[in-house]
């Protein structure tokens, strides 16, 4: 079936429509990072890290030895 807009029907505004076209991007590229970063925590190698570290009791979870890790790394890097 096909619907014929309302001749008096309100547009959106230029903004509205910037404002609607930036939250869309923005929920992609978080949808994104979320797919890479499950990616890369889903290696057996870096699960057995992160666990090495939790049980070694120098990290408390995995959130805190993951923010530990980029922190030493971007300070070696940038060194």
């Amino acid at each position: 079936m096909k619907t014929i807009p309302e001749p008096n029907a309100e547009l959106m505004s230029p903004e509205d429509v910037h404002d609607d076209v930036s939250s869309l991007t923005k929920a992609l590229e978080m949808r994104r990072a979320e797919k890479r970063a499950y990616k890369i925590l889903a290696k057996p190698s870096v699960k057995k890290a992160l666990d090495k570290l939790i049980s070694s009791g120098i990290c408390e979870n995995e959130e805190e030895a993951i923010e530990r890790a980029l922190k030493t790394l971007i300070a070696a890097i940038t060194r």
